[in-house]
């Protein structure tokens, strides 16, 4: 297993594009559902961003490659939450959307670009990873409501 590595993974949600876009990229959402984690950036290719924590670390950060509003956003994807993954370069996230119907997304995530399956990898994939969260997004614009995710 080497760069071609991925992990992709599709979901529904009840909601308009413009609205699990501000769920992307507003931080007061991505708090309540990215582990309380919240969004910071100018939302500018090139641009750095990062999601804070409590105490403002930075459990995630890295650069804006693309972004066009309610449709596509790239970034890398650099994770610090703990040591083994504080080790891995910075992997990629892209998300896509696209209209399902009046009231529907399809959000489409993948996250590629790892050095075989290093902690980064493995923490996106498991139960806690982007299942947990995408979900959990899902969750909120549906029904104003999160997951429990800490």
């Amino acid at each position: 297993m080497g760069k071609n590595l991925e992990f992709a993974y599709d979901i529904y949600i009840g909601a308009s594009p413009a609205k699990v876009w501000k769920g992307i990229v507003d931080g007061d959402m991505t708090k309540q559902y990215v582990y309380g984690t919240r969004l910071e950036s100018k939302l500018k290719k090139g641009e750095h961003y990062a999601f804070v924590g409590e105490g403002g670390f930075k459990v995630v950060d890295g650069e804006i490659l693309e972004i066009e509003p309610e449709k596509r956003l790239v970034m890398t994807w650099k994770a610090h939450w703990d040591e083994s993954v504080a080790q891995d370069r910075a992997s990629r996230v892209t998300y896509e959307l696209s209209a399902a119907g009046p009231a529907a997304t399809l959000l489409h995530l993948v996250h590629d670009d790892f050095d075989g399956p290093t902690a980064t990898y493995s923490g996106s994939i498991r139960a806690g990873g982007w299942p947990l969260m995408l979900s959990s997004l899902k969750s909120l614009l549906e029904t104003g409501k999160p997951l429990a995710t800490k």
